[in-house]
């Protein structure tokens, strides 16, 4: 899949998740009469000898005018001064590369359920970030390069909430028509099926929408262990339902027989 850095999103939006967030926070930097600004005079290449806000820059840098040679001068300039001089300008690479951010998320979450996009989304902006410390500097193409660390972060997300809603749809077909999901996960810890922890995270994330990873950060957990927790969980349950420890069909305690 080819990186597409212009922004091709206008039909999609990502509703709570990273994306919008540092959107919020680069408008914010922008706006006012202090905006986060670059020194055109350092950067050559053509660009606007004077004050350059991020705004401004982002234009620049997505004009068909400019350049690879400039592009690559800006965004040399821009990870010098997120490693250097603070957030903001960690928010600020993220604004500027909104445009190609936004199209590779619409790319990356298609067909995805709303709260698994935001885990994917989180992963890619996490991916983007903790590249603008790494990557090399005197090497060309430095956009594409961190955008291509972005979708390997999201790709990893993705695969993983793909095995696990396969596991999902092993779950016998009554779960959804006879019962009501929760008394599932109920009667489950009740036969020591699955502990009361793994309940509450396949409620929170399965049946209640809640992203995985923003549930694991209030828990101050890796999201990658709850990854790994849940869908160890979900084959248990499952391999209990099919072997009729675990009723599915609302009536109850006649399974607990077997618990």
């Amino acid at each position: 899949m080819a990186i597409d850095l212009q922004d091709s999103t206008a039909s999609k939006t990502f509703h709570r998740n990273a994306l919008n967030a540092a959107d919020r926070a680069f408008q914010l930097l922008i706006i006012g009469p202090n905006p986060l600004s670059i020194d055109g005079r350092s950067i050559g290449r053509g660009a606007p000898q004077r004050p350059i806000d991020l705004g401004e820059v982002k234009a620049l840098v997505l004009s068909p005018k400019a350049d690879d040679d400039l592009k690559d001068t800006v965004w040399a300039h821009l990870v010098r001064r997120s490693r250097c001089d603070g957030p903001a300008w960690v928010i600020g690479c993220v604004g500027v590369a909104m445009p190609g951010l936004k199209n590779l998320a619409t790319r990356c979450t298609q067909s995805c359920s709303a709260h698994v996009a935001e885990d994917i989304v989180s992963e890619m902006v996490t991916y983007f970030v903790a590249q603008l410390r790494r990557i090399d500097l005197d090497r060309p193409n430095m956009l594409p390069r961190l955008l291509l660390w972005a979708k390997k972060g999201a790709l990893q997300v993705r695969a993983r909430e793909l095995a696990s809603i396969e596991v999902c749809t092993d779950l016998p077909e009554p779960v959804a028509l006879d019962s009501e999901p929760f008394m599932v996960l109920a009667e489950a810890v009740r036969c020591h099926v699955i502990t009361p922890d793994e309940a509450k995270l396949i409620n929170a994330t399965r049946l209640e929408g809640q992203a995985l990873r923003a549930y694991a950060q209030r828990l101050g957990v890796p999201a990658d262990r709850l990854y790994k927790h849940r869908r160890t969980a979900e084959v248990r349950l499952a391999r209990a339902i099919e072997e009729g420890q675990v009723s599915v069909t609302g009536d109850g305690p006649a399974s607990n027989l077997a618990c």
